[in-house]
């Protein structure tokens, strides 16, 4: 059986766009004599629906927009994931429609349910009871949605296709590879994978999509991060040539997620422009550059907010920044603005000492400057907070915690460092003084980031075994580190959760990144 595979950039909430863009790939499929073409779950919809599920209208377009496409499967057969509202019961099905004759005739519900991390079908779907196998040209052919329904696989299956979707994480393709290539071999059946590209906001989705055969081989895998089409003759592939799997985790690939994730952001919601605060440090570097990849350096806007507090070479390298990406940029001293504020204030504030008043000031001054630039020229303004300040609360609500996108919020201070090489590797793009020099958010006189906190190099494995193994205190500390620390940086983790609260989204490059597939309360 020659099998189509389209992997597709899905719109979430766009039924219309993503009929079209199916619609196109039956064409293809139909050109070059495929039997059959299988999309994804949900494809109909787009990745992660949430609420829009629970609207009567939204769900009827769906089954509409399947309805039209079988009028289109003229000498090819289709498998369309959809939501499945049963008008009788009111029960909803995450199911996968099975298209022949230009009808659709047969359908599969997911069985098991997700309901970790950022999943939670639970919410709008309800199990189906059975998983029975789609019989086309007198072969059967069983779907999969998860790696836990691999026991209705049975001898007399043909094929086997796994239309679940999985979020991008640096961990993620070597888990699917694994699950794969232990199913198609301990069942001895050809699995061919089919996956999204693309993001739901602060969600990835890479492609890979991926087939083994009886003898759990690797012998197709499309484009990372990008659209493809393939069709796959299920006949040879026991005798296709085995291609190498991805083994561990390079930031070359945390790098290119970003970029995916900015470009994909901005594209879907209509959006041409970004704008950013350059402060000459690391955080804002790697955003602009990110940024300049993205969507292009003509539009991007870097502004230069120099205080009494920044250093002269602080300023100097935010503008070779700019002159290396080729992006524009203003410069808005804000001294003027916060001596008025301090002026104001003194009043109230008395001979009370220097402190954090007087140091998020300054940030919350940059902040309004980057949204009234945003607001007047039509900019998006990008957040440049990394995971490890956003853990422990070393940002400024409404400063530097402002913006519509928080590109590095699931990337660690270690790892921007690892970034910033990546990005220099074929040519200096981050300065050379950004990278060495200390960071700090120069809020006070000769003010470091290791004045508050442990160092980087302490501090983040700490927040990994936390944030995302969910060690307790004692865990962590019978793995060698100090149990002050240790109980520092647990308490400011929890005591900064109503901050995260506040965040952008932010994307997702993790198995456990801060929002919505981590609910704290506060």
């Amino acid at each position: 059986m020659r099998i189509a595979i389209p992997q597709l950039n899905y719109i979430t909430g766009n039924v219309q766009k993503n009929y079209e863009i199916m619609l196109e790939a039956i064409k293809k499929a139909q050109q070059v004599r495929a039997d059959l073409i299988v999309f994804p779950e949900l494809a109909i919809c787009g990745p992660f629906p949430q609420d829009l599920l629970e609207k009567e209208a939204f769900v009827d377009e769906c089954r509409l927009a399947v309805d039209r496409l079988a009028m289109e499967c003229e000498g090819i057969a289709a498998i369309v994931g959809a939501p499945n509202l049963d008008i009788q019961s009111g029960i909803m099905y995450n199911s996968a429609y099975f298209i022949q004759n230009g009808e659709v005739t047969d359908g599969v519900h997911k069985t098991i349910l997700s309901d970790y991390d950022v999943f939670e079908e639970s919410r709008y779907f309800v199990a189906g009871e059975e998983n029975t196998p789609l019989t086309y040209k007198n072969q059967k052919i069983r779907i999969l949605f998860d790696e836990y329904e691999s026991e209705y696989i049975d001898r007399s299956d043909h094929i086997v296709l796994y239309l679940g979707i999985i979020p991008f994480t640096t961990e993620s393709l070597i888990s699917r590879q694994e699950i794969l290539k232990n199913l198609s071999y301990k069942y001895s059946k050809n699995i061919l994978a089919v996956n999204m590209v693309g993001g739901a906001t602060s969600i990835l989705l890479d492609g890979n999509s991926l087939g083994y055969n009886y003898k759990g081989k690797l012998v197709v895998r499309l484009k990372e991060f990008e659209t493809d089409f393939q069709v796959v003759d299920t006949h040879e592939m026991g005798s296709l040539s085995p291609m190498p799997e991805h083994r561990g985790v390079h930031i070359s690939l945390v790098h290119r997620a970003l970029v995916h994730g900015i470009r994909d952001f901005f594209e879907k919601n209509g959006f041409t422009r970004a704008i950013l605060g350059l402060s000459g440090g690391i955080d804002s570097a790697i955003v602009a550059a990110l940024a300049a990849e993205a969507i292009g350096a003509e539009n991007v806007m870097g502004v230069l907010m120099p205080s009494v507090y920044s250093s002269d070479h602080s300023l100097q390298d935010a503008y070779d920044l700019a002159e290396n990406l080729g992006i524009s940029h203003q410069l808005l001293p804000i001294k003027e603005i916060y001596d008025q504020y301090l002026r104001l204030l003194s009043p109230v504030f008395g001979d009370k000492p220097f402190n954090v008043a007087e140091e998020n000031l300054q940030a919350r001054i940059r902040g309004a400057l980057v949204m009234a630039m945003s607001n007047k020229f039509g900019y998006i303004a990008l957040n440049t907070s990394n995971k490890s300040e956003v853990a422990v609360g070393y940002g400024t609500l409404y400063g530097d915690m402002c913006g519509s996108l928080g590109v590095i919020g699931d990337v660690y201070k270690t790892d921007v460092y690892k970034l910033a090489e990546d990005i220099n590797r074929e040519g200096i793009l981050i300065p050379e003084n950004t990278i060495r020099k200390a960071p700090s958010a120069e809020l006070r006189p000769n003010q470091k980031d290791q004045d508050s906190l442990p160092d980087y190099a302490l501090l983040d494995p700490i927040l990994k075994l936390y944030i995302e193994e969910n060690l307790s205190l004692e865990s962590i500390c019978e793995k060698g580190y100090q149990r002050e620390t240790v109980d520092k940086v647990i308490r400011l983790v929890d005591r900064n959760e109503y901050k995260r609260n506040q965040c952008p989204p932010i994307l997702k490059v993790s198995k456990k990144a801060f929002g919505r597939g981590r609910r704290i309360p506060f």
